[in-house]
């Protein structure tokens, strides 16, 4: 019986190859046919759920009470105060496929160990393929076509390991770019997660449970399913009543390989409106058990701060792409494994913009550096922005090329710096590419690393609290720092990277004075104290995410601040146009050139500080969320005579906007940088996102220096 021959697939029939899965009992022999069928796109896209009541019945009710439309289309009561939930007739459409042809259902799996542990048999298909041909299959795939199977019919699946043919470089570079197609057309979505182990039964049966408890919003809220059995469960201060069995169940449970798989990420998220996971011959709707890991992942305190960590990293599986900047993407895909690098972009292709994913050759055979060259200029020259230099790090790069290219083949679990930091305000990145290795962008040199301490490297809890101690010690022997702040507050908001109440007054983040008290208890924690309440407190995870990977350093100018491993004395901080956080760079022998070390975290230089200089007396930033619950910037004038703050989007130390200059309101989309706004010159009808008096020439006459850094 010879190996499987693939026959070409029709180009100009846009074919792709779907897979009879033929029916047997568990221990049969596999056996499938492989057929060829014509994917034209629909002529126009499928509507996304819509509800066309929301906005005419919210404005039927008050407070306490409020109209939610879950994801699904439904319009739910819900009441702020006490969290009762009512269910609303709704008329709403969804996104339907039942109708498309042809029809199937896609596998979402891990490939897993590289040898072939058995041999399909491929039967004969309407004469395109050999007969009592046989195909290889590797061991996870085969243990999921055998729980897949049906006693008694058949079933059409894609499975890119049997539907692409694997040898053929050309046909996988054109295959690949239909993936995002043929995921969201699927019937279904299928994740194959592994056999039955580890107590996986009664994992999925109380995480069925408490997904069923739950609805999740479109604006973000997770509330109580109408007529729950256990209506409180949503609360973050409302403790699961899970015994040692139970947690340990669902930590084995989510430390399975595919939640940590880049193309599973893109194939979910894609097929999630009618996906399910399966492990063994259990099955959970993709909608519940996400809902389920977000709910765990948001409790006040949990017994696991490992499997918190975990949670919080699968919840973002269902973040919304659809209109989310491809920098908020790649900060999530960098702790995804793939096994050629290059899907590091090609496994995105699905998620990111049409005019992004249009602008990608796909080509296994370019090398890796390019990929990602390519893939960083197309996204500068569309956002005007140079976000993507955040995930650089000299460190232990893998790539060749130059240091501004990001190395997105490492797999990374270290949590970004925040883009609502704005050091460099709502600017444009002013560049000037050079080919095949210059970049050129202009900022200001602010201040240089004077000392720095160890880096946090343990991924073990207790250690990463115990090393916060020796980055205390090492601070500055001053009780106020530069802003006028004690050092302590300083330490601590350094360690949250600022993400406070004061500053986000709608999240419900930790005050200052509780971040300061959180760092007192840190700082009393010793090698014995793993029993304290402080390991299993939400804030602790936020705090261990932001310092892992990174090290305290400070300034010549008396500053502090968090950088990667690779930042050393002598390197410079600077506040580039067109970024978020501070970068790092570092002087070569190359004629005045530098090396890209990394972005940091400066306590004092957010909001554009250390270009504009500080906020007048009474003035502070906040950060809120727009339309589509991305962050924004509002300044806030606190009255010293009256409880009234005045609100307002005018940066207070920026001149009125040019004569022929005004904001414009927009909708958010998936090629907007992260944070932006929307300016419109009134003579040309020219939109920029972008503040134009943050340009270069605008900055030099209000007496700002800027210089020129070549990057290579």
């Amino acid at each position: 019986m010879g190996a499987y021959q693939y026959a070409p697939l029709q180009t100009v029939l846009q074919e792709i190859r779907l897979v009879h899965l033929l029916p047997g009992r568990f221990r049969d022999d596999i056996k499938v046919q492989i057929f060829h069928s014509p994917f034209p796109l629909p002529a126009t896209p499928p509507p996304r759920p819509k509800n066309v009541q929301v906005d005419s019945v919210r404005s039927l009710v008050s407070r306490p009470w409020t109209i939610e439309e879950t994801e699904g289309g439904d319009l739910m009561m819900f009441n702020v105060v006490t969290g009762e939930t009512h269910s609303l007739q709704t008329i709403a459409t969804s996104l339907e496929t039942s109708e498309y042809q042809p029809r199937y259902e896609a596998l979402s799996y891990t490939w897993g160990e590289a040898d072939v542990s058995e041999f399909a048999q491929v039967e004969d298909g309407k004469g395109r393929a050999q007969l009592s041909a046989t195909l290889g299959l590797r061991p996870n795939l085969a243990s999921a076509l055998r729980h897949l199977r049906y006693s008694d019919e058949t079933r059409v699946l894609w499975i890119d390991a049997i539907c692409i043919n694997q040898e053929d470089v050309k046909e996988r570079n054109e295959q690949v770019k239909r993936m995002s197609d043929i995921y969201t057309l699927a019937q279904r979505v299928i994740a194959w997660l592994g056999e039955e182990s580890n107590n996986s039964k009664h994992a999925l049966a109380t995480l069925q449970h408490v997904g069923r408890q739950l609805e999740a919003t479109k604006s973000g809220r997770i509330i109580a399913a109408p007529h729950a059995m256990e209506p409180h469960l949503w609360r973050n201060d409302h403790a699961p009543p899970f015994d040692q069995r139970t947690w340990q169940a669902l930590i084995d449970f989510v430390e399975r390989a595919w939640f940590y798989r880049l193309w599973c990420w893109q194939e979910i998220k894609l097929g999630s409106l009618h996906a399910s996971l399966q492990c063994g011959d259990d099955t959970i709707s993709w909608n519940n058990f996400w809902l389920a890991v977000l709910c765990l992942c948001n409790k006040d305190r949990l017994p696991s701060m490992r499997f918190r960590e975990l949670c919080r990293h699968i919840a973002f599986l269902k973040h919304d792409a659809a209109s989310d900047s491809m920098s908020n993407i790649m900060d999530v895909s960098r702790s995804k494994g793939c096994a050629d690098p290059r899907d590091k972009i090609y496994g995105l292709l699905g998620l990111i913009s049409t005019s992004f994913s249009s602008s990608v050759t796909v080509n296994y055979l370019r090398p890796v550096e390019d990929v990602y060259k390519d893939a960083f200029l197309i996204h500068l020259n569309k956002t005007k922005r140079l976000e993507l230099l955040k995930h650089c790090d000299l460190a232990n790069r893998q790539i060749a090329g130059p240091s501004w290219v990001p190395d997105w083949s490492k797999t990374e679990f270290k949590a970004p710096i925040l883009s609502e930091q704005l050091s460099s305000g709502i600017s444009r990145a002013w560049f000037t590419y050079a080919e095949p290795d210059v970049l050129e962008v202009v900022g200001k040199q602010y201040t240089t690393i004077k000392t720095v301490s160890e880096t946090v490297a343990s991924k073990v809890e207790d250690e990463t609290l115990l090393a916060v101690r020796d980055w205390f010690q090492h601070l500055p022997d001053k009780v106020t720092y530069v802003t006028g702040e004690t050092m302590e507050a300083a330490f601590a908001l350094t360690l949250c990277m600022n993400r406070t109440r004061e500053r986000h007054p709608y999240n419900h983040f930790l005050s200052i004075p509780e971040w300061v008290g959180m760092l007192r208890s840190i700082l009393h924690l010793t090698a014995a104290s793993k029993a304290d309440p402080i390991y299993s407190a939400r804030e602790t995870t936020n705090t261990i995410q932001k310092i892992r990977g990174r090290r305290l350093f400070i300034t010549d100018t008396g500053h502090i601040g968090t950088a990667s491993a690779s930042a050393q004395p002598g390197d410079s901080v600077c506040l580039i146009l067109g970024t978020y956080a501070p970068m790092v760079l570092r002087r070569t022998s190359c004629g005045g050139r530098f090396h890209v070390v990394g972005e940091c975290y400066v306590h004092g230089l957010s909001d554009a500080v250390g270009i504009l200089g500080p906020l007048p007396d009474q003035w502070e930033t906040i950060i809120k969320g727009d339309a589509s619950g991305r962050p924004t910037q509002r300044f806030v004038h606190i009255s010293s005579s009256s409880s009234d703050h005045v609100e307002t989007v005018n940066d207070p130390r920026l001149k009125p906007l040019p004569g022929n200059w005004e904001r414009a309101l927009y909708e958010r989309c998936a090629d907007d940088p992260a944070i932006f706004e929307r300016f419109r010159n009134r003579e040309t009808g020219e939109l920029v996102n972008y503040d134009p008096r943050l340009l270069p020439e605008a900055l030099h006459a209000c007496g700002v220096e800027l210089q020129s850094f070549s990057l290579i």
